[in-house]
């Protein structure tokens, strides 16, 4: 064979296990390809063709051009193998990370994206994640890299013939290469959007793969608009649903309000899922009883929804009332350079002390830098908090023991002597489950199943009674107010959109806060003007959301893995890439009703995006 021969042989390699890679994600996933019929599956696959070409092309331009450059000279082994060998390393690459797209759609339900790119800090932590939870995928995937480096070689051996009118091949190599790496010989560059050209997510999702999302978002390849109206416009559709003090910062807002004096304790739970939670969900899974019990006596939120899908930005959403945004930092990553609402700082001024501590490493996600730009005075996280209980092996809780933080957190508030304003975010339901006493072990452990879910949460549930109890013993707790919600649900709660982001919502505060069941839809976004309102601090503040206490029937602004973004109303929800509807769900809603729905949406979207851009979200 020519060495153009042999290029396009070892080409038609990596396509296949492209397809391949697809093939095993609709096996393993059919519930949410299920819509699909036979006829549109085999379209997505075609299509998908066009994403798989698109990012090999452009993966293997270089080695390519390299191993046919058109002189008699290179037509030599010594030459092309080295360069073919290069193209078998990059092809391992593109493999593993389609593996790791196919194992991370289970989570959220969609291709990875951005998450790459937010890796460069805890690569340590995913080495030891790899090597202790799929240690058995690993394996198998060096049993994969030997058989593919066998049929690269069986490829690779043999002389070269030489390559005749090598110069007109060349050309052509090169256009071929440019025309499938840019999805087609007109319009525009294959990008994410084009996979939804029929307006179906699942038909999206399966056309995809996560190569080409990883590499369309790390390039910038898919250009961020997010401009729809007139400035003045998106200003006044947003007024329509909320009072805008001032149209030069829209966000912002002010309360009414006098200082009550309560403490507030803010607790972030890690995956609780709404589903799971008996006293929200009705269902009889049993694994919260201590959760049930405060929710008997408090006031639950039976709408609310996560802001994003991953911890991080749940913990922007609550603790900013900043959405995570498609071509924006998040707040680990440089939104900080923004003016926002510091509500630890405003606590302060209000002679509040200020604690922040999480169950993971202080670094992790960047979160003591986070709770310090937020004004919080003190941070403790893992390396701080001494183990209290004698676990079969301390060292398998990743994110750290939720018992032991809190009760740090507890001795803590103890010792604050005025009023205080605490965040806690939990970490034991983040995989791997670690393995617990026996006295929290309701089914068989797994550590990445959901019987190992069920027992982490278990734990968790058991932790909150035992800290709420703790706490019912000292003189401060009559005077305060306990929030619980989670940062993000996981992949075991099945369902629709309303599902990915489904999470209970608690006010636990006897005495303080009437109980009840509020059936208002709201959302992360409105937690830190909730606290605000609760403290009663009449400061200006800026927020995408509102008190809890202020909406009457409320709307969730969510964003899907900076890919797409979605507002949920108690009536319907519509979702959005920036281009176009994905998906539009409601009960006897108009189309006049779904344009008024995409208005503040994009209008949310495009307010919230400007105003960070041009540091015009807070004064």
């Amino acid at each position: 064979m020519t060495r153009l021969h042999k290029s396009l042989l070892l080409f038609a390699i990596a396509l296949g296990l492209f397809t391949l890679g697809r093939a095993l994600l609709y096996v393993l996933y059919p519930l949410q390809f299920a819509q699909l019929g036979f006829g549109q599956v085999l379209a997505a696959f075609g299509n998908g063709l066009r994403f798989d070409g698109a990012v090999i092309a452009r993966v293997f331009a270089i080695p390519f051009l390299l191993m046919n450059l058109p002189l008699r000279w290179f037509d030599r082994r010594g030459w092309f193998d080295p360069l073919a060998w290069l193209a078998y390393a990059l092809t391992l690459g593109m493999v593993l990370l389609l593996v790791g797209d196919v194992f991370y759609f289970e989570q959220v339900r969609r291709h990875v994206s951005y998450e790459l790119l937010l890796l460069r800090d805890d690569w340590g932590f995913m080495l030891h994640y790899a090597f202790g939870v799929y240690w058995w995928a690993l394996l198998l995937f060096a049993l994969f890299a030997l058989a593919l480096g066998w049929l690269w070689q069986r490829v690779l051996r043999g002389e070269l013939r030489t390559m005749r009118w090598a110069a007109l091949q060349y050309v052509a190599l090169f256009l071929a290469l440019a025309i499938v790496g840019r999805g087609g010989v007109g319009g525009k560059v294959i990008e994410i959007i084009d996979a939804y050209d029929n307006g179906d997510s699942a038909y999206g999702h399966l056309s995809l793969n996560g190569v080409f999302t990883t590499m369309v978002f790390s390039l910038n390849l898919d250009p961020v608009d997010h401009h729809f109206y007139p400035q003045e416009q998106a200003v006044a559709i947003m007024g329509e649903q909320q009072a805008i003090i001032d149209p030069a910062y829209p966000m912002l807002q002010r309360y009414d309000v006098e200082p009550t004096g309560h403490n507030l304790v803010f607790v972030l739970l890690e995956s609780w899922n709404f589903d799971y939670v008996d006293s929200f969900s009705g269902g009889s899974i049993g694994a919260t009883p201590n959760f049930d019990a405060l929710a008997r006596d408090g006031l639950k939120f039976s709408r609310f929804y996560a802001a994003g899908q991953r911890s991080i930005e749940g913990v922007q959403a609550t603790l900013t009332g900043i959405p995570a945004l498609k071509g924006l930092p998040r707040i680990d990553a440089g939104i900080g350079v923004s003016n926002f609402t510091r509500l630890g700082a405003m606590a302060e001024r209000h002679g509040y002390h200020t604690v922040f501590v999480q169950s993971s490493d202080r670094d992790s996600f960047k979160i003591q830098g986070v709770a310090r730009s937020a004004g919080f005075k003190e941070f403790y996280g893992k390396e701080d908090i001494p183990l209290l209980l004698n676990y079969p092996d301390p060292t398998l809780a990743t994110f750290g023991w939720d018992y032991d933080m809190l009760m740090f957190l507890k001795g803590k508030l103890d010792q604050a002597g005025k009023p205080f304003l605490a965040y806690a975010f939990t970490g034991t339901t983040h995989t791997p489950y670690p393995e617990l006493d026996g006295h929290v072990i309701r089914t068989p452990h797994g550590l990445v199943d959901e019987n190992g879910y069920i027992n982490a949460l278990h734990y968790s549930d058991w932790s909150v009674g035992e800290f709420i109890n703790a706490a019912r013993q000292q003189p401060w707790f009559a005077n305060t107010i306990f929030i619980f919600t989670a940062d993000h649900a996981t992949h075991f709660q099945q369902g629709g959109l309303r599902q990915l982001f489904h999470t209970p919502f608690l006010v636990y505060a006897p005495g303080i806060v009437p109980a009840g069941t509020n059936h208002n839809v709201s959302s992360q976004l409105d937690v830190m003007p909730t606290i605000i309102d609760l403290l009663g601090f009449p400061d200006e503040f800026a927020a995408l959301g509102q008190s809890v206490f202020r909406k009457t029937q409320g709307q969730a602004f969510v964003t899907e893995g900076g890919q797409s973004i979605a507002l949920i109303t108690d009536r319907a929800h519509l979702k959005h890439n920036l281009h176009e509807r994905l998906e539009t769900a409601g009960e006897g809603l108009s189309e006049a009703g779904f344009m008024q729905l995409e208005r503040q949406l994009l209008a949310r979207d495009q307010l919230s995006y400007e105003l960070l851009r041009d540091n015009r979200w807070a004064r």
